[in-house]
């Protein structure tokens, strides 16, 4: 089977998640990805956290499926080359501040000369026009701005998500963004230049819920307790465990099976009622199962169709029969950093995945990519003598 977004070159020119996580998407789906890279250092995601062989887990699970080309794109000749590739690309992801492109000279009118139909990806923090618009931002300032970290209560204090939730929105909302540009240009046979900013990305985001008490203005409107402020884990004797027995039915079956006495409160004989007490009802969950184990309490309640999971530790996620049964988080062998554990494409086409290639080393296919423009051996060693670009040493 080809995989949705097979031929499809995508160029792209971001580091740390927003960008590279879109991009990685995007290969998900079958289309060719360059990680177009700065030729010093190249994307700095490389460096954080769990490393090995000069590649971090992060980096690792943000471009698989990539091929990577360290490009000085600065000097004259990698702009030469960087032309050359947007002139056979479909897809280009951008994720520097708002007008840098524009002074490199690969703003969307300039990549419009050189391709016209070119869907062109402008993914920022906060958008072309406003006070903030040419500011720096990360992951924190978004969730600080958001309401992310305001309703993520520690002690009453407002703390951050423990995930780059922030860039994961923004690449999420980039890469379906590129696909409904994808679907335009089939339509018409036009491109686009798509703007998304991971501010107003993660608004759209968190206001179904987050937002929902900011959402109904009149003065005489009804807001019920936020389900959001008594959201918890329920403890058992040995563990945690989540449970989600908001309907009627699920509220009945969970008493059937662990407290059938908590049934007669009539607070919580209805989803209106349970809601107006959220905090007193949940109180009771927690009675419930206290006395229990989470084997117990997930056993009881699979039998009774409620909706009920263990609170898994990290390092046990893989071992959970579920995950385990598809094939989700393979062992594989990575020839810079040795056996791997990663999550292959979500989407499953006719029973298929893609399978992706290893997430590159640092200009890992310069020479490949440059062969495949090509230019002769003479013209790529003078540009790698030169510093245009830089080739990974070979393993």
């Amino acid at each position: 089977m080809s995989a949705p977004l097979a031929g499809l070159r995508v160029l792209e020119l971001g580091v740390m998640i927003a960008v590279p996580a879109a991009t990685h998407i995007l290969a998900g789906y079958g289309a060719e990805v360059i990680k177009i890279e700065e030729h010093t250092v190249g994307d700095t995601l490389r460096f954080f956290g769990s490393n090995r062989g000069g590649m971090s887990g992060w980096f690792v699970n943000a471009n698989w499926g990539k091929r990577s080309l360290a490009l000085d794109i600065k000097s004259v000749e990698g702009q030469k080359l960087l032309t050359q590739l947007i002139g056979s690309a479909d897809v280009l992801v951008e994720g520097f501040r708002t007008g840098v492109m524009e002074r490199l000279g690969f703003g969307y009118e300039s990549v419009c000369k050189i391709n016209p139909d070119i869907i062109y990806c402008s993914s920022s923090g906060y958008g072309p026009i406003g006070p903030y618009a040419g500011l720096p931002v990360y992951d924190p300032l978004i969730q600080a701005l958001t309401g992310w970290a305001g309703v993520q209560k520690q002690e009453g204090k407002p703390t951050l998500v423990r995930a780059m939730v922030a860039d994961k929105v923004g690449a999420y909302t980039n890469a379906q963004a590129i696909m409904a540009a994808l679907i335009k240009k089939e339509r018409t046979g036009e491109g686009s230049h798509v703007n998304v900013s991971m501010l107003e990305a993660n608004l759209a985001f968190v206001w179904p819920d987050v937002m929902m008490d900011h959402t109904l203005l009149e003065g005489d409107a009804t807001h019920l307790p936020n389900l959001l402020a008594s959201y918890r884990l329920y403890e058992c004797r040995d563990g945690q465990v989540a449970i989600a027995a908001g309907a009627d039915h699920h509220w009945q079956a969970m008493c059937d099976a662990l407290g059938p006495s908590y049934y007669e409160d009539e607070r919580f004989h209805t989803a209106a009622g349970r809601g107006a007490h959220i905090a007193a009802w949940m109180d009771a969950c927690d009675d419930m199962v206290t006395s229990y184990t989470v084997f117990e309490v997930v056993t009881k309640l699979r039998d009774a169709d409620v909706p009920v999971a263990p609170v898994l530790a990290p390092e046990d996620v893989h071992t959970d029969t579920q995950i385990d049964s598809a094939d989700m988080l393979p062992i594989s062998d990575h020839a810079a950093v040795g056996r791997i554990r990663h999550p292959q494409p979500a989407s499953v086409f006719f029973g298929e995945r893609t399978r992706l290639m290893d997430a590159p080393r640092h200009g890992e296919h310069t020479i490949e990519l440059m062969q495949e423009l090509g230019l002769n051996s003479d013209v790529i060693e003078a540009l790698l003598k030169a510093g245009v670009v830089v080739q990974a040493e070979p393993l």
